[in-house]
């Protein structure tokens, strides 16, 4: 990133600080004010900027200039809840309101401000829109110790001692429209309870994230279940750290020679997308250089998710976006940076292993590797007997809100408890094949210097029917092997010989 891409703190002009709950000054229930936001002089009309920049402001509309953030967003605001708006929608309310709402004597004259409007496009130009009174928005914030869910008719706060349940009112800050659930939690309780003592799992999404943890058809790996409850904790928990922000890859086991699709990867991160916004992209065509990458993601997006990512996938590319603020450039868009402290947590998704070694690669990533439970002939609608999320009645999004709940509560208490899978073992089986793991078991020796060329010549003196392949490969897939097995893998020569240690 280069120095003009810094974020470098703006002060804004005048801000309005809002703090607590706010009443707006017109409210979309109410019967509308009827105001004029333009003149008749000489008989021809024309649009006052100013009265249709007071106009706007009395709906509601403001300027945000996140902290830090070099450029401004669209809001409006109702009570706490603030809505990112464009300047095209802002452009419609404005003729619905001249069309529809304003109460002209003379049709002639609508239609007359009509066409004045409309042949002037400069009047919500992005720069005249800038012009608006600007909110110095205390966003409600999830902290280290603490983070919120919202709803259509409370918010769940969760932090390692307790969940409760409490009202728009009683939080500190605004909140943004994208980060609500489209659904009602209060309902499920009595009127009186707000505080949560024991959340006992529940619920098809409970009974799938079990599934995706299984040794095998029937036994529930407790540290996979505990891994993976508390990963889902850390993505929808909103806090980011510097010294602990990873990009989570689900992976699929591999099995009979080939990767095991279909395992539920996709099912589980659709979940996620319904607790917090979530930007797609589909791995095959992303490309880290591609300046326009990132170009649905905005303010307030929680997640990136890049779906199936291929074999070659480059993951060092993709440091800036775990680590640092996110730049986003869209088409005929100045660009614009997100902070890294809400900018979106990334996951990945794979059927391969995603490529990198060393310490880097291991402090930005975890890797979970999902069971074999579901495959395309047996599927979660198959277990279920319907899709997950899109036939669920109110009772079981309550289930699936208070897992959530219970998994952030897990986080927050353990951080990501690291799962203990064997990457690098199924890189290997994934790489090399089955002839060439079984002879390394039996013919080289920890701690013994080998030969590479002799080792070479006695596999296909044992293997001649092997399909051919390099020393090359042959030396990658002994590294492999080292890698998969614990060994330290190391390399020397004495004339034309080339040798080798597992140590």
């Amino acid at each position: 990133m280069n120095d003009d891409d810094k974020i470098k703190p703006r002060k804004v002009r005048n801000p309005i600080v809002l703090k607590g709950w706010v009443t707006p000054k017109y409210n979309s229930i109410e019967k509308p004010v009827q105001e004029k936001f333009w003149t008749n002089a000489s008989g021809s009309y024309k649009i006052d900027t100013e009265s249709l920049l007071k106009f706007l402001n009395n709906r509601g509309f403001y300027v945000y200039r996140p902290y830090g953030a070099k450029t401004i967003i669209l809001v409006k605001i109702d009570n706490k809840i603030v809505k990112e708006v464009s300047a095209s929608e802002i452009r419609r309310v404005i003729w619905d309101y001249i069309d529809k709402e304003y109460n002209f004597s003379d049709p002639d004259e609508r239609k007359q401000v009509k066409a004045e409007f409309y042949k002037n496009h400069t009047l919500v130009s992005k720069s005249n829109l800038e012009l608006l009174p600007v909110l110095d928005l205390e966003e409600c914030k999830d902290t280290k110790e603490k983070s919120y869910l919202f709803f259509n008719d409370g918010v769940l706060e969760v932090t390692k001692d307790s969940i409760q349940i409490k009202n728009y009112r009683d939080i500190e800050g605004i909140v943004f429209e994208s980060d609500i659930c489209k659904h009602n939690i209060r309902s499920a309780f009595k009127q009186d309870q707000t505080k949560i003592d024991s959340i006992n799992p529940e619920g098809e999404f409970y009974g799938f994230i079990q599934d995706l943890c299984r040794n095998d058809l029937k036994n529930v790996n407790s540290n996979s279940y505990e891994s993976l409850v508390t990963i889902i904790g850390y993505l929808i928990h909103r806090h980011k750290d510097q010294a602990t922000t990873f990009a989570v890859i689900f992976m699929d086991t591999y099995k009979d020679g080939t990767p095991n699709g279909g395992t539920g990867k996709g099912v589980l991160t659709k979940g996620l997308a319904k607790v917090r916004k979530t930007a797609f992209q589909d791995g095959k065509y992303f490309k880290s250089y591609d300046k326009f990458v990132l170009s649905n993601v905005q303010y307030g997006t929680r997640l990136l998710r890049i779906d199936d990512v291929p074999r070659d996938f480059d993951f060092e590319k993709i440091f800036p976006l775990i680590t640092e603020d996110a730049v986003i450039e869209r088409k005929y868009e100045n660009k614009f940076v997100i902070p890294f402290e809400v900018s979106p947590k990334v996951m990945l998704t794979t059927n391969y292993v995603v490529e990198g070694s060393g310490n880097s690669h291991k402090r930005r990533k975890i890797e979970f590797i999902i069971s074999e439970v579901f495959h395309p002939e047996y599927t979660p609608e198959d277990k279920f007997g319907h899709l997950l999320y899109d036939e669920w009645d109110e009772a079981e999004w309550v289930k699936f809100f208070m897992f959530i709940g219970h998994c952030v509560k897990g986080f927050l208490n353990k951080g990501i408890v690291r799962p203990k899978f064997n990457v690098a073992e199924r890189k290997l089986k994934m790489e090399a094949s089955p002839e060439f793991i079984e002879f390394v078991h039996n013919n080289v020796n920890p701690g013994e210097k080998t030969s590479k060329n002799k080792l070479y010549e006695t596999f296909y003196e044992k293997y001649p029917n092997h399909k051919k392949i390099e020393l090359t490969t042959f030396r990658h897939w002994l590294k492999y092997f080292a890698d998969a097995y614990g060994y330290k893998f190391h390399e020397s020569h004495s004339g034309n010989e080339n040798y080798f240690e597992f140590n």
